[in-house]
């Protein structure tokens, strides 16, 4: 029996490693075309390299740059000629003493977090449309509450998850699907300082 993606169009963001890069093979594995975006080039080639020709399209992207995010998704239709669904994943991390965060540190996350997520989602909407596809933005289990030294990531997340929840209300009616998915602490995704910390693994 053929898989639902099979033939459908996904852009997965974040893709060079981790989560993104389990979730765009898994689709690949289903049968759908997946673009591949990631601010690391390299990685994104190598792991196109390993994957159907066919299936595959490499695109170097900063989520936090919203003309770049546009330029994706033009890209994605004139390789594809459509597009299914959008896996807004790319994150980043940074945490510490409140005190101690920066202005830039602050802004990393939340533009990379939480504008590259609307900016995705902005840029594919009238092509979900056409398509009656699908948003899957992932959050995290720390948009659902507090971590000790990781309130820009918190705070971040916790966007994302009532992002979702509006762009849900106001895309269904078009026939969009909104939904986010909150894993927890994934071995890529951990510094030292966590794989020593018994509290957040408990």
């Amino acid at each position: 029996m053929a898989s639902r993606v099979h033939g459908k169009v996904v852009i997965v963001t974040g893709a060079a490693s981790g989560i993104g890069e389990a979730t765009a093979r898994r689709f690949v594995k289903e049968g759908a075309k997946v673009a591949l975006v990631d601010r690391d080039k390299a990685s994104l080639e190598k792991m196109a390299n390993s994957l159907p020709a066919d299936q595959v399209m490499v695109q170097a992207v900063d989520v936090s740059d919203s003309s770049a995010v546009d330029r994706m998704v033009a890209a994605v239709l004139d390789r594809f000629g459509r597009l299914d669904v959008i896996v807004n994943n790319a994150g980043v991390h940074e945490g510490g003493d409140p005190a101690s965060i920066t202005d830039e540190k602050w802004r990393t996350v939340m533009s990379t977090d939480v504008d590259g997520v609307f900016y995705g989602c902005r840029a594919a909407l009238p092509h979900l449309q056409k398509t009656r596809g699908s948003i899957v933005n992932t959050a995290s289990v720390s948009g659902t509450g507090g971590d000790w030294g990781m309130s820009p990531y918190n705070a971040a997340k916790g966007a994302v998850v009532n992002l979702t929840r509006a762009l849900a209300l106001d895309l269904g009616k078009k026939g969009i699907r909104v939904n986010a998915v909150c894993p927890s602490l994934t071995r890529t995704g951990m510094t030292e300082d966590m794989m020593d910390d018994k509290k957040l693994l408990a």
